[in-house]
């Protein structure tokens, strides 16, 4: 099974929300110092094929002025997390 990010989706939601196209994104990305982020890296993200590391969790939480807990999707503690993390 391919291990892909999980949030994507969020990522997504939070851009539009704000009204930012990809490549208006990826620029506040490069302001927060993720440097070489382009609109191919968000788009990436947001299709959860760009795995995503904890400074990079930083660099789209300042980008997007979120705490990076808005990122993570809501527990079924009743589920199994592999169950929850790869559906998403």
């Amino acid at each position: 099974m391919k291990k892909r990010n999980f949030i994507g989706r969020q990522v997504a939601r939070l851009r539009n929300q704000h009204g930012w196209t990809q490549d208006a994104f990826a620029d506040k990305l490069q302001v927060a110092g993720w440097l070489d982020a382009t609109r191919s890296t968000v788009s990436k993200i947001e299709d959860g094929s760009l795995r995503i590391d904890l400074v990079q969790l930083f660099y789209l939480a300042a980008a997007l002025r979120v705490h990076p807990i808005h990122f993570l999707p809501k527990m079924d503690w009743n589920k199994p997390v592999k169950a929850q993390i790869y559906s998403q």
